[in-house]
């Protein structure tokens, strides 16, 4: 595996900060759409500690930026990523871009999650039902979840559509200490297998300036 370090560049920030955000926790997954074979990646970065933020890298072949989503201040902060090696160690340098208002769903709010178990062995296997509302009999999507043990709750590191503005309140804290190693999702008529490519403990502090540029 890949040694990362990190890099921070913020030369016009003033010496006093607004935020600083901490991360101790980072996953990668791999998609598949089963349909049309169609492959993603998603990198993130979170606080196990508080998941009301992460950071989430974007690569493209044109640019590689990084999108910083704070639910609990209802922000966004856009830093742009600047790749390099040395010494054969990945380094990522982070430049803020700028700030704006994170556009949330009033609908998912109302969404009701049910969580099932399928399997109590090792890997243990859950499923998620997700309905429209508290009311609602037919689940909009549903989700199987294979999980593997981990020293405290980390279900939440797994930010997918339906899980990114998705608390560890309720049902999510009865599951237990476990990750999410494999996750197979149904909507409609699409079919997403997601893996777990990577999980490891990281040591990443950012920091937006006083006075953002919205």
């Amino acid at each position: 595996m890949t040694k990362i370090s990190f890099l921070f560049s913020f030369l016009f920030f003033s010496l006093s900060f607004s935020q600083t955000y901490q991360f101790d926790f980072l996953t990668k997954y791999s998609s598949t759409i089963v349909k049309t074979k169609s492959i993603g990646e998603s990198v993130t970065y979170n606080n196990s500690d508080d998941f009301s933020y992460y950071l989430r890298l974007n690569k493209t072949k044109e640019d590689f930026t990084a999108s910083l989503y704070d639910h609990k201040r209802n922000l966004e902060h856009y830093f742009s990523v600047i790749e390099t090696k040395v010494n054969g160690e990945i380094r990522f340098q982070f430049k803020y871009i700028n700030s704006a208002k994170l556009l949330t769903s009033t609908l998912m709010k109302n969404y009701r999650y049910e969580f099932s178990e399928i399997s109590a062995n090792d890997p243990k296997v859950v499923s998620l039902k997700i309905y429209l509302s508290k009311r609602a009999k037919k689940p909009i999507s549903e989700k199987e979840f294979t999980l593997q043990k981990a020293n405290k709750n980390l279900i939440p590191l797994y930010r997918s559509e339906w899980l990114r503005e998705y608390s560890d309140d309720g049902e999510l804290k009865k599951v237990g200490n476990y990750i999410v190693s494999k996750a197979i999702e149904n909507y409609k008529t699409v079919t997403c297998e997601v893996v777990l490519k990577e999980y490891k403990n990281v040591d990443l502090q950012l920091v937006v300036p006083e006075k953002l540029k919205m």
